[in-house]
């Protein structure tokens, strides 16, 4: 008898969420999502998302068994994402409190809500997606992954992407797991975490023999058991203080919050550029660092724009001495329509107290509404503003170029927004020796924003094999070394950290073949999927 014919026993746990409601189901599945998100930085706890999706893969279990199980499967699924990026998300409301008067403190909560209700579209999509590949047996697992797998490829990409808490960020950033990035990148590991997570959950198949429950428990622990071995091995590889004459890097904050930073004084430019002097500390024969780097847009524009004030560059020159900084800034130039503004990054290289500007990047993926109002032309008339307030917001630049730092290897620059995307790092001959990156987490307020942004960019010095220095206003300061580890960092309220910048390793496969490898993976886990379901006999249960 085949297995579309056999009986369909259910275990306990089965029966027990086939007895709920629709929307006691779907309750559950927002508390689900909501705690998936403990999977998340800062407490990183793998067990509670695996869990977490455990459930999820039941409560589509149930979906299946529905007469209209496509339908059912998309609203569990939705639920399940608006629990999850409402919980870890929160923070966004954080951004419309900084100014008020634009926007007001009630667009807070309203405004994430939407978020998440518009990114839990994509949840629903991958379990609609999983529904039609599902099957009652073991083989749902990788209908599972593959279907999430998608969905969550598309909530990076469409729309210009926003690839946050993506499942791969469950594995702490530094420690063995975390180091499979180095082959197939952050959605290679989500593909591999989502089928881990959902493996536990065939274990209550009542309608299945006892190895075809355990066999992908078994096999997914021996899966992250491998990859524990191949990360820890790759780590012990690369000590966490090399020898070797690099320069020092000192990463600074001002410790200012952002409505402090802001505050409409005739000096306060000035102001805010003493607290960052502070930080970065005295020019002398005995002081060791060679760069600097401030966050993004470190110095407001209040009074005046910076770069163009010759006596406040070199307030900055005299303060730096031969060191060279790398900082945020916030430029206008005059085009053929008229004045652009960018959101940018400058290489200021100190010469015996004289500041020269050697290098400008800017940003070239900007976020939408925060940014840039898209489609600005339409709603212009709507009185609607970038959260930055600069006009109808900053142009983009082109794509991340090696910049040359005196004294240092060649650099590339990502600002902010842009260290959640992978494969923004030049390759090849334009490969760069170093990431930095400057952002201002001041935004996200002091909860879990900051953290999750810091998780993710160390994921970047991981798929690229580079290290990393980030200058975060109101963040996380850090230098990382090519493998994702902390070689010095600061906490949420300012100061300074300051390291040897670590070597960085050769080309690793992700930024090689990671398009491959990823498309590899994918066509092997979605070919477990096409395997033969077990035959049972006709009346076993």
């Amino acid at each position: 008898m085949t297995e579309s014919a056999a009986p369909a026993a259910r275990s306990r746990v089965q029966t027990w969420f086939a007895a709920r409601t629709p929307w006691q189901r779907r309750g559950i599945a927002l508390l689900a999502g909501a705690a998936a998100t403990l999977g998340h930085a800062p407490f990183q706890l793998a067990i509670i998302f695996v869990a977490a999706i455990v459930v999820l893969v039941w409560l589509l279990d149930v979906s299946s068994a529905q007469e209209r199980r496509l339908r059912s499967a998309f609203s569990i699924g939705w639920f399940f994402g608006v629990g999850h990026f409402a919980t870890g998300l929160y923070w966004v409301s954080s951004a419309f409190n900084v100014d008020s008067e634009a926007w007001g403190p009630i667009w807070g909560v309203p405004a994430t809500l939407l978020l998440a209700a518009g990114l839990a579209l994509f949840t629903g999509l991958g379990a609609l997606l999983s529904m039609l590949a599902w099957t009652k047996d073991v083989r749902r697992i990788a209908a599972f992954a593959v279907g999430f797998f998608i969905s969550e490829w598309l909530r990076g990409h469409v729309l210009t992407g926003f690839p946050w808490l993506l499942p791969g960020y469950v594995w702490t950033p530094g420690e063995p797991v975390s180091q499979l990035a180095s082959l197939v990148g952050i959605y290679g590991l989500t593909l591999l975490t989502l089928l881990i997570a959902a493996a536990p959950a065939t274990i209550a198949d009542g309608n299945a023999s006892a190895g075809r429950r355990f066999a992908p428990v078994l096999a997914a622990a021996l899966l992250t058991g491998m990859g524990f071995g191949w990360g820890a091995q790759r780590l012990a590889s690369s000590p966490v203080d090399p020898p070797g004459a690099q320069p020092n890097v000192r990463v600074a904050d001002s410790g200012i919050s952002q409505a402090e930073k802001w505050e409409n004084r005739p000096d306060q430019e000035w102001r805010v550029l003493r607290r960052y002097l502070d930080a970065t500390g005295p020019a002398n024969d005995d002081n060791a660092t060679t760069i600097v780097i401030w966050p993004e847009g470190a110095i407001p524009v209040v009074n005046f724009f910076t770069l163009e004030d010759p006596n406040f560059v070199g307030a900055i020159g005299r303060a730096l001495g031969d060191r060279v900084l790398i900082t945020g800034v916030t430029r206008r130039e005059m085009q053929s329509d008229g004045l652009a503004y960018f959101n940018s990054a400058v290489v200021i290289d100190g010469v015996s107290g004289e500041a020269r500007i050697s290098q400008i990047y800017d940003k070239h993926h900007l976020v939408p509404f925060g940014e840039y109002i898209p489609f600005w032309s339409l709603v212009s008339n709507l009185n609607i503003t970038p959260l930055q307030r600069i006009g109808a917001g900053f142009e983009a630049g082109p794509p991340p170029s090696r910049l040359v730092v005196p004294g240092a290897p060649p650099a590339v620059v990502l600002i902010c927004y842009e260290a959640i995307f992978p494969g923004m790092t030049p390759r090849g001959d334009g490969r760069p020796g170093w990431i930095v990156v400057v952002t201002n987490d001041a935004w996200f307020g002091g909860g879990t924003g900051p953290y999750q942004h810091y998780a993710m960019a160390r994921y970047r010095a991981i798929e690229e094999g580079l290290p990393l220095a980030r200058a975060a206003a109101g963040g996380i300061s850090a230098i990382v070394d090519a493998q994702g580890r902390e070689v010095g960092a600061t906490g949420l309220n300012g100061g300074a950290a300051e390291a040897q910048l670590p070597p960085a390793r050769p080309e690793t496969i992700f930024a090689r073949w990671g398009a491959v490898l990823l498309l590899t993976l994918l066509a092997i886990i979605a070919g477990l999927r096409l395997l033969p379901g077990e035959r049972r006999a006709a009346g076993k249960s």
